[in-house]
């Protein structure tokens, strides 16, 4: 029984020591190919967008967005001229939006981008983007053109 036991214990040794662990491994280029976005993921969205598809999804997804902003900068006046600002939004993994950066940025003061940064923690949340290929939410960021309302 102990030549038994010992040969057993000594079989599964040998297995784990001879196992080669590159076999388990992944390349870069695997995990950038699985992690680029595509067609079969689903963007982030709002119940009022959920039952629509490409281009007319992504408009409802910005209008609703558009309109949330507005509605928070309704009654502010920004000093600034006619140019169209492009902001840079981020969705988390739980929905919540918040701003990266707005372009140009110089022609801004502090005020004004804290105005707009406040307009944009009040979007409400978002249903988060999913990657489909590993079922997880993931983080997104994109362009949204704004114009401001000026003096």
């Amino acid at each position: 029984m102990n030549i038994k036991f010992y040969s057993v214990w000594s079989f599964v040794i040998i297995i784990i020591y001879s196992c080669d662990l590159k076999y388990a491994s992944v390349s870069e280029t695997d995990i950038e190919s699985a992690s680029t976005w595509n067609m079969n993921d689903q963007p982030p969205s709002f119940p009022q967008c959920n039952n629509l598809k490409n281009k007319d999804h992504l408009n409802c997804f910005k209008s609703v967005i558009e309109i949330e902003i507005n509605k928070f900068l309704n009654d502010k006046i920004f000093p600034v001229d006619t140019n169209q600002y492009s902001l840079i939004l981020k969705i988390d993994t739980i929905g919540k939006f918040t701003l990266n950066e707005i372009n140009p940025s110089n022609l801004l003061d502090k005020t004004s981008v804290n105005m707009i940064k406040n307009a944009v923690d009040n979007i409400p949340k978002a249903q988060p983007a999913i990657k489909t290929n590993v079922g997880e939410f993931v983080e997104v960021t994109f362009i949204l053109p704004f114009k401001l309302k000026y003096e």
